[in-house]
């Protein structure tokens, strides 16, 4: 799939179910082949995910951020939000892609949408977490110039990561 099979907009309240569904489920596959307490920690913290952001996106992010959808063929295939942390510093949170549709770019327009959008705002810098279950996600943030800048192993045993990407304010790039 080429970015010609895909586009990029703005989530809307019709979203809301497909985004959240989405997400569950690729949390979830992530904790497949993992141990008991590995698969809890990641049920609890969609538990907490739900009520937090994820089960009411458009309250939560379009206060002081945005969240994007990637579309193929009319079905939402992966998302990615930023919320404010301060005047400069803006927090990526709930990148996720639907298998089958994973390394064809849909993650990078996504990312590339909210850095142009955060510079356009004076952010100079992106953070988030991830965690070693995502393996992938990982790999994909270090590949768009984040660094690991902390981490540590919470109670279920997972070890969860801090990253960080300063902005390049210059937009003549």
């Amino acid at each position: 799939m080429s970015e010609d099979n895909f586009y990029i907009r703005i989530f809307n309240n019709l979203d809301q179910l497909h985004v959240q569904d989405m997400v569950i489920a690729g949390l979830l596959a992530t904790a497949e082949d993992r141990s008991e307490s590995v698969r809890d920690g990641i049920s609890a913290y969609l538990e907490r995910s739900l009520s937090e952001d994820l089960g009411n996106i458009y309250d939560h992010y379009f206060t002081d951020g945005i969240f994007f959808v990637a579309v193929s063929d009319e079905h939402i295939v992966g998302c990615l939000g930023v919320e404010k942390d301060n005047d400069f510093i803006y927090r990526l949170k709930r990148l996720s892609v639907k298998k089958g549709y994973r390394n064809q770019g849909i993650a990078k327009g996504l990312l590339d949408n909210i850095e142009i959008w955060t510079q356009e705002r004076g952010a100079s810098k992106l953070i988030l977490g991830t965690s070693e279950v995502q393996k992938d996600a990982l790999i994909f943030w270090k590949k768009s110039g984040f660094q690991v800048v902390e981490s540590e192993v919470v109670e279920s045993g997972i070890e969860v990561f801090s990253l960080e990407k300063d902005l390049d304010l210059n937009f003549e790039n």
